[in-house]
């Protein structure tokens, strides 16, 4: 070894070394997230210590705070150590100095060293929205989600569109002991909305919401003296509050509407303002702007003023769609609907009940507002049936004692703990994990999509480990996955400390190749990554769908499914050694992988005949483990449908022509001629192992033979300018398209008389079933993946793996003695979707 290389494997070596100190120096979520794994792993809970944190640290607020103002008041709970979360350090000097007299009570800053140490150390955390995604459920902790209102707008997996806007919600919900609800209504949209049914592990505890208690037993003379100190004086007026939603559609940028609050108020005022005082409640996610306004100086409440506190002193609720008028309801006081973008709102976010069953008149102007502000009481009459239904169907808890019986559940009396469990799972469903790779466009993206389209979800639950990505394919990917499948994403990055990280370093590189890197495998950080993402859930199946990275079958296998597997798409040594542009991508990755195989409980090939090369070539990994293979499916109706969209064609120069993108260029390409011409597709991915190189070479020798023959080639990848060179070199331009990655390959596809294979090894090429399913003819490299879906022949022609063979195999299309059977697909994808299920069971 020269002094060159053996300076750069020094350098490599200080660079491993020093990387996480640096990063644990100067990346504050890394040096958090170390720390907090440090306290995790190493400091004991604390058996009396509560934390409580409402609406991220922004006020001592909601049902948290009821549940404190119970404790505090309550002799028999003076043990107990109250520790508050508070993200502004001003706020902070202030309930600091509010409290002194409590020495049980405690504040710490949000996102400081301490507010971790407490996050890893009290066993009982209150929340009434979400920890952010460092936290992770520890043994023996008890987390409440008190959440934070009886929903009108959408939430969770119910807002088109967003697939994962709720995963920290959905990772806080399934890390929760309990999850409070005011009502059956508000449960089923935990269950459903969120996708709670059959997986959640704790009590959904429907006994109402603490909060309301401060509503029913508010000391209204205390509460007016607290507004006036706000410089809100009432002035023996009654009081209107005005409480809007936010608006937009990320929570970091809501929508400004200052202006238009501003100005609807002041027209109240000036035409009721001798009886009401109108005040406004801004949503904290619009507070700090509000609050920077002066226009609305003695009109603004403070984001910190008990909302529901002020709900008591209140005389008429003027709102849209917040669900604060759901608490209001126990005041059995007016409320008024002003939904002035009622069209917007509705399109962007959706309700679950229609605006015109709600407990008041709806106005999408202030003139109309005002209108029934001055004849509230033939209001009040007229919505009289409508508004009792709602008390009866919304609020039958709210009698002011839903705090105690919420106590007496989670941290019990009289040493008796009682449980009430309103989401119970289905016990017929067995619930699937599946890890589904990065979801670029691939053959396992396409696998796993139509595996989960052809899922019974009847019989089983399933839930898609989803690693957050700023891919557009991801994205788009995620966006096709079956509606019925859960969606869990992996957000942030993993908490590690500096020595878990250098060992995972090490492993990654290395593999488990002996006892020594055996022993310092950091088993405790996987666990945690697990716990992390997942919670307290457990699954009966957990399956590593892409086979590829050392990561995630090491999270998996930290998990507790019952029965662990991992899927192996090709022949993997071959994949492993598979060279492109001088590199070899999956050999660290792969070489580690095979070292980890021992330890699932089934290493499932695609294909029968892949099994069989897999289990030779990589015997010395797999010692003991069971090996099977399963039969990837398709999705015919799928298929059909999208074979005739069209939405890719349009007019050039009176001819129709396909769109097409490379990279941000967009181009067309001819579609394929019908007269006279034979048109040949292949689609994959553009690699060597592909064989596209050799496919392009036999086409331009059959082009001399049959000018009028055409070859489109579908799919993106590094191969790419290697293939672009070749086209040119044989001058087939004209003959020849690279027409990119295709979100429907269906319709292109269709139109195509024959489809060409020219991969040196596959798997199990999905596109052959995909091509069969389309009725095209179908000519293939002799590799073992195609021999046993063609059946050695019988539903298409085998080639010698090589140049001429391809050129014979196309020239047999164009001369018709390629005759092949009829494929039955729909039996052929029950066969494939029974090989599934006894992956499962056997």
């Amino acid at each position: 070894m020269d002094s060159k290389t053996i300076k750069k494997i020094n350098q490599r070596r200080i660079k491993v070394l020093v990387n996480p100190i640096k990063n644990y120096l100067k990346v504050k979520d890394v040096n958090k997230r170390a720390k907090y794994s440090r306290w995790y792993e190493k400091l004991p809970l604390k058996n009396n210590y509560v934390l409580y944190e409402s609406r991220d640290g922004k006020s001592m607020t909601d049902s948290p705070y009821a549940i404190f103002k119970y404790f505090i008041q309550e002799p028999r709970w003076k043990d107990l150590v109250h520790v508050w979360v508070i993200l502004d350090k001003d706020y902070l000097k202030s309930v600091r100095k509010k409290y002194a007299k409590h020495t049980n009570v405690r504040f710490v800053l949000r996102n400081s060293d301490q507010y971790y140490r407490y996050l890893a150390t009290c066993k009982y955390l209150i929340n009434n929205s979400t920890f952010s995604n460092i936290y992770t459920v520890k043994e023996g902790q008890v987390y409440t989600n008190t959440w934070h209102g009886t929903p009108l707008k959408h939430m969770g997996f119910d807002i088109e569109g967003q697939p994962l806007g709720a995963s920290n919600v959905l990772r806080n919900f399934l890390s929760a002991e309990y999850i409070l609800s005011p009502n059956k209504f508000t449960t089923d949209i935990f269950n459903n909305g969120f996708k709670l049914k059959n997986i959640y592990n704790g009590t959904i505890l429907e006994e109402g919401y603490p909060r309301i208690d401060l509503t029913v037993n508010a000391d209204k003379s205390e509460m007016k003296q607290l507004l006036k100190e706000e410089n809100i004086e009432l002035e023996n007026r009654k009081m209107i509050l005005y409480a809007p939603t936010w608006k937009g559609e990320k929570v970091s940028e809501p929508r400004d509407d200052i202006e238009q609050i501003y100005h609807d108020i002041t027209r109240i005022e000036e035409s009721v303002g001798n009886e009401y005082k109108v005040v406004v409640k801004i949503h904290p996610f619009l507070y700090p702007y509000a609050k920077k306004n002066a226009l609305l100086e003695g009109k603004l409440v403070s984001d910190t003023f008990e909302t529901n506190e002020l709900l008591a002193v209140t005389d008429i609720l003027i709102t849209d769609y917040s669900s604060i008028f759901f608490d209001f309801l126990v005041t059995g006081k007016p409320i008024l609907f002003y939904m002035w973008d009622y069209d917007d709102y509705n399109e962007n976010r959706g309700m679950y009940l229609d605006r015109n069953d709600l407990p008041g008149p709806i106005s999408t102007d202030v003139d109309g507002l005002i209108d029934s502000i001055s004849n509230i009481d033939t209001v009040q009459e007229k919505y009289k049936e409508t508004y009792n239904h709602f008390v009866d169907r919304f609020c039958y808890h709210d009698y002011g004692n839903v705090t105690e019986n919420v106590v007496k559940t989670i941290f019990g009396l009289d040493g008796k703990v009682q449980k009430q469990a309103a989401c119970s799972a289905d016990e017929k469903k067995e619930k699937i994990m599946i890890y589904p790779g990065g979801l670029q466009n691939n053959g396992i993206t396409g696998s796993v999509l139509n595996l989960l389209d052809n899922i019974d979800y009847t019989k089983y639950d399933v839930s898609v480990l989803i690693n957050q990505s700023n891919s557009a394919h991801a994205k788009s990917n995620i966006m096709k996955m079956n509606p019925n499948a859960r969606l869990v994403a992996k957000s942030g990055r993993i908490s590690q400390t500096i020595g878990e990280e250098l060992r995972n370093y090490i492993i990654k590189n290395r593999g488990l190749t002996s006892e020594f890197l055996k022993s310092i495998f950091p088993s405790d950080m996987y666990n945690r990554e697990y716990k992390r993402i997942f919670g307290n859930v457990e699954f009966d199946y957990a399956i590593d769908f892409s086979g590829y990275a050392m990561f995630w079958p090491n999270v998996i296998l930290a998990g507790n499914a019952k029965k662990k597997m991992i899927v192996m798409h090709s022949d993997m040594l071959s994949d492993m050694n598979r060279n492109v542009n001088g590199k070899r991508p999956h050999y660290i990755n792969l070489r580690g992988v095979f070292t980890i195989y021992k330890y699932f409980d089934e290493l499932i090939s695609v294909s029968e005949a892949t099994m069989e090369v897999n289990k030779e070539n990589l015997k010395e990994y797999i010692e003991d483990t069971k090996v099977s293979y399963l039969i990837n499916s398709i999705n015919v109706k799928k298929i059909e449908t999208l074979s005739k969209d069209d939405s890719d064609v349009y007019e050039k120069n009176n001819k129709p022509v396909l769109v097409n993108l490379k990279g941000n260029e967009i181009y067309d390409v001819p579609l394929p001629q019908q007269d006279g011409y034979t048109n040949f597709v292949n689609m994959g991915r553009l690699s060597p192992e592909k064989g596209q190189d050799q496919l392009i070479e036999a086409f331009a020798e059959l082009h001399k033979k049959y000018e009028n023959t055409r070859l489109y080639i579908i799919g993106e990848g590094p191969a790419r300018g290697t293939l672009e060179k070749l086209i040119r070199a044989h001058g087939v331009e004209q003959s020849v398209f690279l027409v990119g990655h295709k979100s429907n390959p269906f319709y292109l596809m269709g139109m195509c008389d024959a489809f060409v294979l020219s991969s040196h090894y596959e798997g199990h090429p999905l596109v052959l079933l995909e091509s069969l399913a389309l009725d095209l003819s179908i000519v293939s490299t002799d590799i073992v993946a195609s021999r046993y879906i063609l059946e050695d022949g019988r539903y298409g022609t085998l080639t010698e793996n090589s140049v001429s063979g391809l050129c014979e195999g196309m020239e047999s299309v164009i001369k018709g003695s390629n005759e092949q059977d009829k494929f039955d697909v729909e039996a052929f994808n029950e066969e494939a979707m029974e090989s599934f299920y006894k992956t499962l069971t056997n």
